[in-house]
């Protein structure tokens, strides 16, 4: 029941909560989280509601009848001794109303009606209760017909009546000091007491959206998803820039293309900016960019990392060292057929295969053809004589390496260039995923240059900053209220190819 707890803190207290594996998720994270899983928690909301209305259609309606006894004592002639008198018959009423459940009360009952039940299933549906300073007995029975109810509760009552008669002890006169008379009879309900309609459809909504959430934290405390900036940092990883995530970025991944988001373009030279601050070093002229799991866009921000590289002025190559899923070839609409691949295989050399892309004279080199044996190719002394060549030719070298818990490539690779750069997808990768990630290259030699928060949501970095990119007419125009939608399960789909 730990979430259940972690989640009643979140809700009350806006401090960091740490959920034991090292993330912490503050009161605006977990309404956060709610938004971001509102369909598991509509769901199990409709679901509660749907089990609610098959137990009102599946179960047998039950009526409920009533009787009263008044309890009263018996030769009381002034106001003292009526007062002790009234004390008294409310305490044996509390005592009468618990023998109404008793063998020595149904047994009668049972052979009365010629029930066809046990005393053990007719006391289930038989209950007394006494009001609070009242002498009356309420004794209320259950059943699946109108009728019967009314008759048992009149046959318990009666029943009653008769075993205290039988077991009071009487006066020396003969008569007892208690009297127990029936002051109202049951009548025949007509409408079901049970089950109420209203009361079960707002127990299953209830039920259900307690449900969901309780299935939406249990996951999320299970999975922990990176989301944020400050769990990078929780890793000591240094952030290099967040890249929201934006609709027509999935048909328009790259910068110059038309209808390419000017947030994420400044977004991008932002990380451009900080990556120009690790350069200080002359080993850092090469940029190892990789992911820990498929489906965290390394690709696509690689591509416009290098994109945005050759747009200041530097001479920028693009390697694709990805060489079991190479995609770039797709993304610059370039031939893959020859690449990386065909230099190692000593079928060309590096200015045979170097493909030059857009104004600024980006140069890419593509995997080539899919080999059997990507992880020894790279490597090979071979592929560090290439990459040393590329690092001498050019001002920046931008290598997009294969994710690093699948695959050791982005490791080897990292620790040759003195460093690797981590994307990490919002969202997208487990905090226990990241933290192997960053535990393989940290034992390959590799540290991690930096982090770039990648698919961010669109509120995570506030309202007004989107506004200050957009063009001045746009930027007259009230925000939509969905900024940031949701991807669709064929976005989803395009996002994890990259």
């Amino acid at each position: 029941m730990r979430f259940l707890i972690e989640s009643q803190h979140w809700l009350v207290n806006p401090v960091p909560l740490d959920t034991g594996k090292g993330e912490h998720v503050d009161q605006r994270g977990f309404w956060n989280l709610l938004r971001s899983r509102w369909v598991a928690l509509v769901t199990f909301t409709i679901l509660g509601v749907i089990a609610a209305s098959v137990y009102v259609l599946t179960t047998e309606p039950e009526y409920s009848a009533e009787a009263e006894l008044f309890v009263s004592a018996i030769g009381s002639d002034n106001t003292s001794d009526l007062a002790q008198g009234s004390n008294y018959s409310q305490q044996q009423a509390r005592n009468y109303s618990i023998m109404a459940t008793r063998q020595i009360v149904l047994e009668p009952v049972i052979t009365a009606l010629g029930l066809k039940t046990t005393v053990g299933e007719l006391s289930d549906r038989v209950s007394a209760s006494v009001p609070l300073n009242t002498s009356l007995i309420s004794i209320a029975v259950t059943d699946t017909s109108p009728d019967r109810a009314a008759a048992t509760a009149d046959a318990v009552a009666t029943s009653l009546v008769n075993t205290v008669i039988r077991l009071v002890p009487k006066r020396s006169d003969g008569t007892t000091p208690l009297r127990l008379e029936s002051v109202q009879s049951a009548t025949t309900p007509t409408a079901p007491s049970a089950p109420s309609p209203s009361i079960a459809l707002a127990s299953g909504l209830l039920g259900g959206f307690v449900a969901g959430l309780g299935f939406i934290l249990l996951r999320e405390l299970t999975s922990a998803k990176v989301r944020t900036a400050e769990q990078l940092r929780q890793f000591g990883l240094t952030l290099l820039g967040t890249i929201v995530y934006d609709r027509g970025s999935v048909n328009n991944p790259l910068v110059p293309q038309r209808g390419f988001s000017p947030i994420r373009a400044e977004e991008f030279k932002q990380v451009r900016t900080n990556l120009h601050f690790l350069q200080a070093d002359e080993r850092h002229k090469v940029f190892v960019v990789t992911s820990s799991i498929p489906g965290e866009g390394k690709s696509v921000t690689a591509a416009n990392l290098a994109i945005t590289l050759a747009a200041s002025g530097s001479l920028v190559c693009l390697v694709e060292a990805d060489l079991r899923r190479p995609s770039l070839a797709d993304y610059f609409n370039l031939e893959g057929t020859v690449g990386l691949t065909t230099i190692l295989a000593h079928d060309a050399n590096v200015d045979d295969v170097l493909q030059s892309w857009g104004p600024d004279g980006l140069q890419i080199l593509l995997s080539g053809q899919v080999p059997p044996n990507p992880s020894e190719l790279l490597s090979s002394t071979h592929a560090q004589q290439i990459f040393a060549s590329l690092r001498d030719r050019f001002d920046v070298v931008v290598i997009d390496c294969p994710p690093l818990l699948p695959v050791t490539d982005a490791a080897i690779l990292g620790r040759y260039f003195g460093g690797a750069v981590l994307v990490v997808g919002s969202g997208k990768v487990e905090a226990r995923e990241l933290r192997k990630a960053v535990e393989s290259l940290k034992a390959a030699g590799t540290p991690v240059l930096g982090a770039i928060l990648n698919l961010a949501p669109a509120r995570l970095l506030g309202r007004n900053r989107g506004r200050y990119y957009m063009p001045h007419a746009a930027a007259e125009q009230k925000p939509s209220r969905h900024e940031q939608p949701v991807p669709s399960h064929e976005e989803e789909v395009a996002l994890r190819k990259r």
